[in-house]
């Protein structure tokens, strides 16, 4: 009550000094009130504010940690598929190196004594993230193993809402290829011949799949969701293993990464099929939705370096803003578009990083349309190029924009080229009204974006990992980007190819994916490197055959010592589909986790290639 009559009394006064009738009524109020006015003036001055900030460290600690590491990966946390992926593109000596070296603990608590608070830290960068006054900065600067500060980049950006639908579009086509009913979601994956290899069998297993986003609401409990094969999930902002969200956050919050999730590897028949809804899937919550959606680099940093090490294949990140808070810019008074050369902003450099561990990042181009802000951060250049975000600009990867089902750019999507002049998007996939899960267990025939056209790209890029898990991250993604499909829309934009607005075109999953199942009989015996693999229920193996002949398929140690002859008889001219379900040997015993080869023995050759069974 004494703060409500305080109140009143010091309006009074200020209508009584405004009338200029100041009585000595009105001096009185003054003379109670100022004891008050200045407990909150001194009070505010000793609240000083914090920032976070990214600190570098000039080195690693003890020389001989790497040496103890290199021998003691899980102690690091590295995953077994971790390193087997990582083999796929470092020699022997080289799957584990500096940039696995967890920042040292001495330094992370020299500076939690100034006070600092640390937020997240970065083996990558060798670096942490701290939340600090600018009195404690001063003292953290001359740390003697401290190299250099600065604040952590916060991209803001607003996003179009995704409206719930009771009312389904109708269905261009439908299929039940394989007991599979896509419902609405059919014209999204028919687009990119999806469902031509759901058909052949392809969908995804033996890949991981990591999404990071602003949460995975009810994927728990959404019917399209709650079957799909999460790994581990865990949320870097409230920092617990619950990527849902809780009391407190935006109403907004988890929905946008529940709806991208869906898209990539959700299953209910007859309502939604994902692209590759046969994937595993590591989860990841960086991003606080509020009115403006704000991602802090530190945490997406974080993420993906947790990613990596668990063993994810690809990534899919829908994340990254064109925005910059004006404060926190890299270099204040330089030109945001000129930051977009892949090699400045945090979060592109921790992209290359992750595609020199073997890992492939789709990430979105960015809904900022044809246009791009000038060297003022206020005006816009209209029906230009340059509009992409980050790390839609880093090398190595793959940015996605989005298009309508009939191959024709979205007015939103980004574009290319980046600071240094190189095209993108990679390629461009469906991000218009698209069927993604909401809610408890309902769906949207709204989501748009190209938040919507990456985790279909993604899911494109899982597919092709399930069918040839032997290929690398660039071989991946120029497979991609080779086998698109150009749109001619009669513009001046799609006059020549690449270009940068649709890349290289629209995704083929099918072609990219290669020639077995397209019906075309083949000169020669083609024994298929199995899917999944590494597996460790069914894997399946296929051989195209060029005419009926007498052939054996079976399953040998690396000794040489059979285990299982899966098939012998004549095969059918074109595709042949084969099964190892289980690991079961001959006498229907489970095998031992490892190594083994699978034969082709034909009336001419012998074909063998190799799969990773494990327990």
């Amino acid at each position: 009550m004494k703060a409500k009559l305080s109140f009143l009394e010091w309006s009074r006064f200020l209508r009584s000094a405004a009338s200029g009738k100041q009585t000595a009524v009105a001096f009185r109020t003054l003379a109670r009130l100022l004891p008050l006015v200045l407990f909150c003036l001194v009070a505010f001055a000793q609240s000083p504010t914090t920032q976070r900030y990214w600190i570098t460290f000039r080195d690693r600690g003890d020389a001989s940690r790497l040496d103890f590491a290199m021998a003691n990966a899980r102690d690091l946390g590295i995953s077994d598929r971790s390193l087997w992926r990582r083999a796929k593109v470092l020699p022997p000596d080289r799957l584990i190196d500096e940039l696995d070296l967890p920042v040292p603990q001495s330094y992370i608590d020299a500076i939690r004594s100034t006070g600092a608070s640390i937020r997240s830290t970065s083996r990558w960068f060798n670096a942490a993230s701290a939340e600090m006054t600018s009195a404690q900065l001063s003292t953290v600067v001359a740390l003697p193993f401290v190299e250099s500060t600065r604040p952590v980049a916060v991209y803001l950006g607003k996003r179009s809402p995704v409206t719930p639908s009771t009312a389904l579009p109708p269905l261009l086509k439908q299929t039940s290829t394989g007991g599979l009913d896509y419902g609405p979601s059919f014209a999204q994956l028919n687009a990119v011949k999806i469902v031509d290899l759901h058909a052949r069998g392809v969908t995804g297993g033996g890949v991981i799949v990591g999404m990071i986003d602003d949460g995975f609401n009810q994927h728990t409990v959404h019917p399209a969701l709650k079957n799909t094969k999460v790994l581990a999930e865990y949320d870097f902002v409230q920092r617990d293993s619950n990527t849902a969200r809780v009391p407190g956050e935006f109403s907004s919050q988890g929905n946008h990464g529940q709806g991208t999730f869906s898209l990539l590897g959700g299953f209910e028949n007859g309502k939604l099929i994902g692209a590759a809804f046969g994937a595993s899937f590591i989860l990841a919550k960086t991003e606080i939705d509020s009115v403006e959606i704000k991602a802090e680099e530190d945490l997406y940093v974080e993420a993906l370096e947790w990613m990596e090490r668990l063993g994810a294949d690809v990534v899919s990140t829908s994340l990254g803003y064109d925005d910059f808070d004006p404060t926190l810019r890299y270099n204040v008074g330089d030109v945001i578009y000129a930051m977009k050369d892949g090699r400045t902003a945090t979060t592109s450099k921790a992209a290359t990083v992750a595609a020199r561990k073997g890992v492939l990042l789709v990430t979105a181009m960015g809904n900022e349309g044809w246009w791009r802000k000038d060297s003022t951060f206020t005006k816009t250049v209209r029906d230009s190029t340059g509009s992409l975000i980050t790390p839609a600009d880093a090398d190595s990867i793959l940015s996605v924009g989005a298009a309508y089902v009939n191959g024709e750019l979205a007015g939103f999507s980004s574009t290319g080229p980046t600071a240094d002049g190189r095209i993108k998007p990679e390629v461009i996939a469906p991000g218009v009204s698209l069927t993604a899960a909401t809610g408890d267990s309902g769906y949207t025939n709204q989501f748009s974006g190209t938040s919507g056209a990456t985790p279909i790209a993604a899911g494109v890029a899982a597919l092709i990992l399930s069918a040839h898990p032997e290929w690398t991250p660039m071989q991946v993604r120029a497979r991609m980007m080779s086998t698109a499909t150009p749109v001619l829309d009669g513009t001046s934009k799609s006059q020549t190819y690449p270009n940068n607005f649709y890349g290289w075109g629209m995704v083929d999953a099918d072609k990219a994916v290669g020639p077995s199942g397209s019906g075309i009989i083949p000169d020669r015996f083609i024994l298929y490197n199995n899917y999944p693999n590494p597996f460790n229920g069914t894997t399946t193996i296929i051989v195209d055959a060029p005419s009926v002949q007498e052939i054996e398929v079976a399953i040998y140690t690396v000794l040489g010592q059979r285990v299982a002859t899966l098939f012998k008889g004549n095969s059918t001219p074109g595709e042949n589909r084969f099964f190892w379900r289980d690991g079961l040997d001959e006498k229907g015993n489970r095998v031992a986790s490892g190594v083994y080869v699978c034969r082709l023995k034909t009336q001419t050759t012998v074909i063998s290639t190799k799969m990773l069974f494990i327990k």
